[in-house]
């Protein structure tokens, strides 16, 4: 156990000098565009006081993704070396346009993409884009550093050594990066990696074939790993293989669904080889994923214009969060929950219990397994009295995550309030207990536990 624990501290103090050598050999920093306070609070946290690291321009941030392009023209006077830690949403709105815009002006910037949960197909496009990792919350210190180190420098021996062929390709000594490559894959066979390093030299050298060959190889030896079907794709386009660039392209377009550019470089092939039915169907998928991505922009609207109502108007607030759901219709997704959270609450506000759980469960069609919905229809049927109903919401509500009710002080009160009205009282017990665990000062919970006798 204590050569366990030895070699995780050894871990992650290499995790951590990393990190402290990007700020102060190569005058790195950092940007976070991010509306969660809590997160940005640990990332300042992890700077500061677990790293040490004392510079008052250190980090940026940036809570309007509309400040972040003229911001990071400042930051770029000060020093190339940027990691901007991203949110995926901001108040509904999907910053991926965003990842691709920085990446095209500045392609030696890192971006760290922060979400809740992303889906899979959303995180192989967000790769496409350019983003160099993801984080998802909430998150530990550790996992912060880890993360980060990751993203700035290959923390084994071989992603260094990988590193110098890549640097020695930007040199344009495309002989010396392909006797590197060589060496790494004698060092691990079958590294994806180390083909794709291999497959660029070769191409550099005008050894087309032979480039082919290692992008495939790398291709078969990581499955999801986009970059060799680029390589492909583009090799093949070059070459005036029309076919196998399509292939090529309809592979990435499994792994990755959510380009719509590349559907329309698929539709435009189709075109040119005469198949007129196929270039439809592939230019027909491409405006409806840019129809998808426009829903995305509607929720944004919606729920701004909600949020400038408040409690000032919340009948407003109710019809422009319908509107917008009901535009999206069948493009609803996991992130419209959001939406009919704040539907729900805007109801409630009305004294609406009702129709607010009619919104909620309309959600858990297309989130059928998340604990908050769970939470906020039993805090509506509590508000409408019907404590029974509450009761199997909030179970149903920790059975999906028991550690819900550590989220907050409050949100532990809650749900140990209602129990205490279904007459839970070992349920009731526990969550008012928690409550205090997280605010020792808090009366309601005090006053509750009294009522239990406890």
């Amino acid at each position: 156990m204590a050569i366990n624990e030895a070699a995780i501290r050894a871990r992650q103090k290499q995790y951590e000098d990393t990190i402290i050598d990007f700020v102060k050999d190569q005058k790195g920093h950092f940007l976070a565009v991010t509306d969660d306070l809590a997160f940005l609070s640990v990332l300042r946290t992890v700077l500061t006081k677990d790293l040490a690291l004392t510079s008052p321009d250190l980090l940026n941030w940036i809570p309007e993704p509309v400040q972040l392009l003229k911001e990071f023209r400042k930051e770029e006077e000060i020093s190339p070396n940027i990691v901007v830690f991203m949110e995926r949403t901001i108040l509904g709105q999907d910053l991926t346009f965003l990842v691709r815009q920085l990446k095209e002006a500045y392609p030696k910037i890192y971006v760290v993409m922060l979400g809740v949960e992303i889906e899979q197909a959303r995180i192989m496009y967000l790769h496409e884009v350019g983003a160099d990792n993801f984080i998802t919350k909430p998150v530990s210190a550790n996992t912060i550093i880890e993360k980060l180190a990751s993203t700035i420098k290959p923390q084994s021996k071989l992603g260094q050594v990988l590193d110098l062929a890549k640097g020695l390709l930007e040199q344009g000594n495309a002989e010396k990066a392909r006797d590197v490559a060589r060496q790494v894959l004698e060092l691990k066979p079958g590294s994806a990696a180390g083909y794709m390093v291999l497959g660029d030299a070769e191409k550099a050298l005008g050894n087309t074939q032979a480039a082919k060959e290692a992008y495939i190889s790398a291709s078969q030896n990581a499955d999801l790993y986009l970059e060799p079907l680029h390589k492909l794709a583009s090799l093949a386009r070059e070459t005036g293989d029309a076919d196998g660039c399509y292939e090529y392209l309809e592979k990435l377009d499994k792994l990755s669904p959510l380009n719509s550019e590349r559907k329309l470089n698929m539709g435009e092939l189709m075109l040119e080889k005469g198949d007129f039915a196929k270039a439809e169907e592939m230019f027909s998928a491409a405006v409806a994923q840019v129809i998808r991505d426009a829903m995305v922009n509607i929720g944004s609207v919606a729920e701004r214009i909600a949020a400038a109502y408040g409690e000032k108007n919340p009948e407003q607030a109710v019809m422009f969060l319908r509107k917008a759901l009901e535009a999206k219709g069948k493009y609803l997704t996991r992130d419209d929950v959001r939406l009919f959270n704040k539907l729900g609450i805007a109801l409630r506000q009305q004294g609406k219990w009702q129709e607010a759980i009619e919104e909620y469960n309309k959600a858990l069609r297309v989130a059928p397994r998340d604990e908050n919905l769970y939470y906020n229809i039993g805090m509506a049927y509590a508000e409408g009295r019907q404590f029974r109903n509450a009761r199997l919401s909030m179970t149903e509500a920790l059975k999906l995550n028991p550690d819900l009710i550590r989220t907050s002080a409050g949100i532990a009160f809650n749900i140990g309030f209602v129990f205490l009205q279904a007459d839970a009282r070992e349920q009731a017990r526990r969550c008012l207990e928690t409550a205090l665990e997280l605010n020792p000062g808090m009366e309601q919970a005090q006053r509750a536990l009294l009522k239990l006798g406890l």
